[in-house]
């Protein structure tokens, strides 16, 4: 299998009083794909508890449609990178506390 293209873009959000979040849902048109979500940058403002987390929350493909953990718990795992076939859409989220992050996504189709 090979790389035929591939998607790609950012997201950020940023909140310094409550947590914040911010979600992007991109649509595939059935390729076997690999999605991958990555935080790159965070800023605080010297608060001692802080979070930023970027991570997949649903991705709809052959396998139907598959609901991912949407925060930071001891119960579930985030899902930062997925492989599944037939994607036709998949949504990435930044969720942050007390700071600004920012991440990027990317999407590459297989044949």
């Amino acid at each position: 299998m090979a790389v035929t293209g591939m998607q790609f873009g950012w997201l950020w959000a940023r909140d310094f009083d409550d947590p914040h979040s911010h979600s992007v849902t991109v649509q595939v048109h059935g390729f076997d794909s690999v999605m991958d979500c990555s935080l790159f940058s965070t800023w605080t403002a010297g608060e001692s508890h802080h979070a930023s987390d970027a991570f997949i929350t649903q991705c709809v493909s052959a396998n139907g449609v598959e609901n991912f953990p949407t925060q930071n718990t001891t119960s579930g795992n985030l899902v930062p990178v997925l492989f599944r076939q037939d994607v036709t859409s998949v949504t990435f989220k930044i969720s942050v506390y007390q700071t600004k992050g920012m991440a990027r996504w990317m999407i590459y189709h297989w044949a």
